[in-house]
């Protein structure tokens, strides 16, 4: 599936700040689930606002350590699950991957669209 509406891949392309990448590239770190809830909430009203078209979910690498290497955050920011890397990613995740094993990118964007966008540390479009 492609992106139809130049102003939603416009949106895509457009930086992110460095409070979106900071929050969540550091979801692991934080163990009180109160102040989790919340920043998860505002990372969901950031890509609400930013009107770059519905999320699948993001992609990152996970901090808890072994055997994790990677996890998923559904658009609500929830951490779905982590991943061992012998263990498979949902459907749609699978591009994101090798990506998010790259020092290049703080995190994936994966769109509902099947579009993936990963962004730099510098909230930057990888595209």
């Amino acid at each position: 599936m492609t992106v139809t509406s130049a102003y939603v891949k416009s949106q895509r392309m457009a930086p992110r700040s460095t409070e979106l990448v900071a929050a969540v590239s550091q979801m692991d770190v934080h163990s009180d689930e109160r102040f989790r809830r919340e920043a998860m909430a505002w990372i969901q009203d950031v890509y609400d606002e930013r009107g770059g078209g519905p999320l699948l979910g993001l992609f990152s690498r996970c901090y808890l350590g072994a055997p994790y290497v990677d996890h998923v955050m559904s658009p609500s920011g929830a951490i779905l699950q982590h991943f061992a890397p012998s263990q498979s990613v949902p459907p749609g995740f699978e591009p994101a991957r090798p990506l998010v094993r790259s020092s290049a990118y703080a995190y994936i964007e994966v769109y509902a669209d099947g579009e993936v966008i990963p962004i730099r540390e510098d909230g930057t479009s990888g595209i």
